[in-house]
Formats: C-alpha cells, structure tokens, sequence
C-alpha cells in the first residue's frame, strides 16, 4: 500500500514539473525613476498556474532569481512606489541568465487639492459637500524623465454627481480646463500611448478662488530585449539594428549578456560576429512586443575550440575524480528544487571553472529506490538540469558540462531505512580534465 501511495505521488509530480519547472535566471537592478537611488523590491512572476513570488532586490537594488518557464508577467512591488506589471514574451528557448535594468515611480500621498495614487487611499469625509463652489483647476500630462508634455486620454468619475467625463490632450491642446462646481472626491485615469497608465484619486474640499495646475507624470512603458549567448567568445562584436536606423545603443553586461529599449511593434535584427575578420551571423527578430522580450542565441563553437566533453551511457558508476573541490548535493523526497545551502559552493565551483579552461563537470543525478524506475530516472535528471542551469547562468559554458540522471541503479547505501534513502537522493558534482586531444 505504502509502494502505491509513492508510486501516485510520483505520477503526480512528474505531470506536474514541468508546469512549474525553472528555465535560467533574470538579473538585474531596480532604482527609482531617476536612476539614482537603488530600491529594495520584491518580484513575482504571473504564470498559467497564478502568482509565483520570485525574491528581492538588495539594498544596491540588485537582483538574481529563478524564473519559471511559463512566465507571463514580470510585477514588481516596492513600498511608497507604483507597482509595475509588465508583460513577458520569451523568443525561443529560455536557458541562462538574462539582465534588465527597471525603474520605479514614487507614489503620491492622499492630499488635498493634488492628485495621488488611489493605493494610498485612506478613509476621507466630505465636509459641507453640498455646498456650491466654483473650482477651477488645469490638468497637464508629462513624460517623468523629460518633462515633456504628452497626448493623453483622461476620464474623470465623480463620486457626488456618479458621473463620468473624459477629454484628450493633444499638441495642440496640451491642457485641459476643469470647472468644479461642489466639493467632491473624483476618481482620475489617464491613459498616453506608449506609457504605463496612471490610476489617482483628487479630493477637492477647497473654497479658494485661485486656479491651480496639476502636473501628472507618466512612467514610459519600456520594451527591452535581453539577450543571453551561449558559447560566447572573448572578442566578439555584437550590434543590434532596424532596416533604415543606425544601430541601436546596446547595453553590455559581458560577452554573454546584452539588453536594450526599443519601440514596440518594429523589426529588428541582432548581429553577432565571433571576430572582427569572420562574417556577422545575423538574427531577425519581428514585431517585438511591449514588454520584456527573452531572446537565447547560440554561437557554433569553432574547430580550434574545446568540443563539450563527451557523455558515456552509463552502466556502471562514474569514475569520481580525486579533487577537494568534488561534492555531493542532497535533496528531500520527491523534490528537485536547488537547495539553497547549496549555492556557495556551487558559485565557488563556477569560479574555478571560469579560471581553469581545461577543466569541466560531470553531473550525476541519483534517488532512492521508492517508486517507479522510470519515474525516478525523471527526477534525477530534473535534479541535474536545475543545477546546471544554474551554473550556466552564473557564466559556466554549456559545452563544459556532461550531465545525467541515472535514477536508483546505483545506490551510495542499501536502500533498508529511511536515513540511507536520504543518502541516497543525491547528486554528485565532479570536476573532470578535458580532453587534451581537442585543445
């Protein structure tokens, strides 16, 4: 009975994996809308299953997180400032890490007579509300970092008359003229394209004669492309442009790593050229969306490169090599998240990796002998991929990596009790030599 109840638990994991699994890592930081001042902010990921917490950012507003595969929306939450929702398209296949740069507008008090966020509402009475008065108040809408005047769509909703008025700013009409007759709490909404919306509340409780101007300022809804390499080489030149424009200023993190702005709705192409004196290996990218794009690009490795060592079926164990640097990672039951203990080391190793270019790892998967051969051969290699994954997104080639799940077939201890089955949920990270021959 007990072997049954294993057996459909581990059925229903499998199905389930991989709608939760993790594909590569999203970097970056977070400062406030001048780009000044660095923001502790927490980051969640919308997906088909709902909201997914992904971590913070630090206090220098960096941060690294796992990203789960079916990501669909990137919301970014800081106290005091505007939560931002922004849409996710992943182009192709996600693998490694990729970096964007985000920045946050400061939300607007309740006050009196200035119109703030309708988040910081707080409980507000109305008083001499049916009193008749004549309000006159101007609306302008303006870009945050430039401060220029933008068209926009604003709708106005009165809270005594339960009405609703909207009007346009246009270039030639860049404000608008509100008379208010009575005391009133309205609702504002204003809409600019290429902008995130704005969403306030304005409480007009004041007698006073003299006009006033209000000053909304829109946070540009930004498209960013982000563009992870792998197989990347020292050296290479990377360009990105749209037919008829210059090049577009790219933002480069490393060889690896690239990310930029760009308008939404245009085509694009992204050039890479492994040396100045070999031909650009050109990729088009059509209609880019509003939003994050993800974009995983792969450079062939040349034949004076180091091929990806090769991976054996295995049969029997592998070789362990003789190296203070090999480890063993264990897991709980049914489980292939990356534990978090786990990470120091596994920074170390990609740093010793990085530095050392005739050495490589052997990644093998394990678990106990609960359940279903097959289904733990599974679990195995959703162990090893979540560490690889990991050490790719930290800089490791691809190519350096033999990795493998082999399931029970070759226990640390017999499988007799609950403690050697813990031991035996393992994987085992091996630092190996590269094949001479292929240098």
């Amino acid at each position: 009975m007990k072997t049954r109840l294993y057996i459909i638990l581990l059925l229903f994991q499998a199905a389930t994996a991989p709608l939760h699994a993790q594909c590569g890592y999203l970097a970056g930081k977070i400062t406030d809308i001048s780009g000044a001042t660095p923001l502790v902010a927490s980051l969640s990921a919308k997906t088909e299953q709902g909201k997914q917490r992904l971590g913070k950012s630090d206090s220098l507003g960096v941060f690294n997180v796992e990203m789960p595969c079916h990501i669909v929306e990137l919301t970014i939450e800081c106290p005091q400032f505007q939560t931002q929702h922004i849409p996710v398209n992943i182009d192709g296949k996600t693998e490694g890490t990729f970096f964007i740069t985000l920045a946050m507008m400061p939300l607007g008090k309740q006050t009196s007579d200035e119109p703030y966020a309708q988040s910081e509402q707080k409980h507000f009475e109305l008083k001499d509300s049916l009193k008749a008065v004549s309000i006159v108040r101007r609306i302008e809408v303006r870009d945050a970092l430039s401060d220029q005047r933008l068209p926009a769509e604003i709708c106005l909703y009165y809270t005594q008359k339960q009405k609703k008025d909207c009007f346009s700013l246009t270039t030639d009409r860049p404000r608008a003229e509100i008379v208010f007759t009575e005391k009133d709490i309205v609702a504002i909404e204003v809409k600019s394209v290429g902008y995130q919306s704005y969403n306030g509340n304005l409480i007009l409780d004041k007698t006073d004669q003299e006009p006033r101007t209000y000053i909304i300022k829109l946070n540009r809804q930004r498209s960013i492309l982000s563009v992870n390499i792998l197989q990347a080489q020292q050296g290479m030149l990377c360009r990105l442009w749209s037919d008829g424009q210059p090049d577009i200023s790219l933002n480069r993190v490393n060889d690896s790593h690239y990310f930029a702005d760009l308008v939404p709705g245009r085509s694009y192409k992204f050039g890479i050229a492994p040396a100045s004196s070999q031909p650009e290996l050109v990729t088009a990218m059509a209609s880019v969306k509003e939003g994050i794009t993800l974009k995983t690009l792969r450079v062939a490795e040349r034949a004076t490169e180091r091929p990806a060592p090769a991976v054996a079926h295995v049969e029997t164990p592998p070789a362990r090599g003789i190296t203070a640097s090999d480890k063993t990672l264990y897991f709980p039951r049914s489980d292939y998240k990356l534990p978090l203990q786990s990470r120091t080391y596994l920074d170390s190793v990609a740093l010793y990796i990085l530095e050392n270019k005739n050495k490589g790892l052997r990644i093998t998967g394990h678990t106990d002998n609960v359940g279903n051969p097959g289904l733990n051969v599974t679990l195995s290699e959703y162990r090893v991929r979540v560490i690889s994954r990991y050490l790719i997104g930290k800089g490791v080639p691809e190519g350096v990596i033999a990795a493998m799940g082999v399931g029970s077939k070759f226990p640390a201890r017999p499988n007799d009790s609950e403690e050697n089955r813990r031991m035996n949920r393992r994987v085992e990270v091996q630092i190996i030599d590269l094949d001479p021959k292929s240098n």
